[in-house]
């Protein structure tokens, strides 16, 4: 994580946090951001368990033991080549008081990743978050669930009166699809899938390539809206 602070001094970093079985080293990562310079925490609470990926199995699809967790690895020094995964299993036991936990280690502001309804949006006002991300993971943990532009309406008049701010990610493909979600009150949209394509596509240029791409398609569909 401090490495993407070091390439990319002039941005605004949020770090993207999960509430793992060993709280300890939850707080430690917390404890890093901060060091590092993030300003705020992006806490995921869509994702109790894995979801059943069947393309995935299908494809025979599986993390090569070659991949490591550089992140993570020095913090448990006890992890072997086979238990990858042991220091980072995600609680599947996160509540609403593990929000007001997290407020009392660290003053950084608190978003909250994983939001599809009103109810939710209100009680998450209520402990005080700063803002709301209404995501559904991409729809890979599960494949049914609601499109984010169908349930931002909802969240969005759920908070209203409050300083909290709304976002949305989650199947944004098209300049159009930014203007859509700020249209419903979206303060602003993350971009997942389409930017790793152009990594793949043509390493940092092909990043590039997509994010003008974005910005023209914006900025062409605001003019056209009038």
């Amino acid at each position: 994580m401090e490495d993407v602070i070091s390439a990319s001094p002039n941005c605004l970093h949020w770090y993207q946090l999960y509430i793992v079985k060993d709280r300890k080293l939850t707080e430690t990562m917390v404890r890093r951001a901060e060091k590092a310079g993030y300003k705020a925490l992006v806490l995921t609470v869509d994702t109790p368990i894995v979801g059943i990926k069947l393309a995935d199995l299908r494809n025979g699809f599986r993390v090569d033991s070659s991949i490591r967790l550089p992140n993570l690895e020095h913090e448990n020094s006890s992890n072997t080549e086979g238990d990858m995964y042991g220091p980072i299993q995600i609680s599947p036991a996160v509540t609403w008081k593990d929000v007001g936990w997290l407020k009392t280690i660290t003053k950084l502001p608190i978003v909250l990743k994983g939001i599809l309804s009103g109810s939710d949006a209100e009680i998450a006002v209520e402990n005080g978050v700063a803002g709301i991300i209404v995501s559904n993971h991409g729809g890979r943990q599960l494949d049914g669930v609601l499109a984010t532009i169908d349930a931002l309406p909802e969240v969005v008049e759920a908070v209203k009166g409050s300083d909290v701010e709304v976002y949305l990610d989650g199947g944004v493909r098209k300049g159009t699809d930014v203007l859509k979600a700020l249209a419903l009150g979206a303060r602003a949209v993350f971009i997942g899938r389409p930017v790793l394509w152009g990594l793949a596509y043509k390493g940092e240029e092909g990043v590039k390539m997509v994010l003008e791409m974005l910005k023209n398609e914006f900025s062409t569909a605001m003019a056209l809206s009038g």
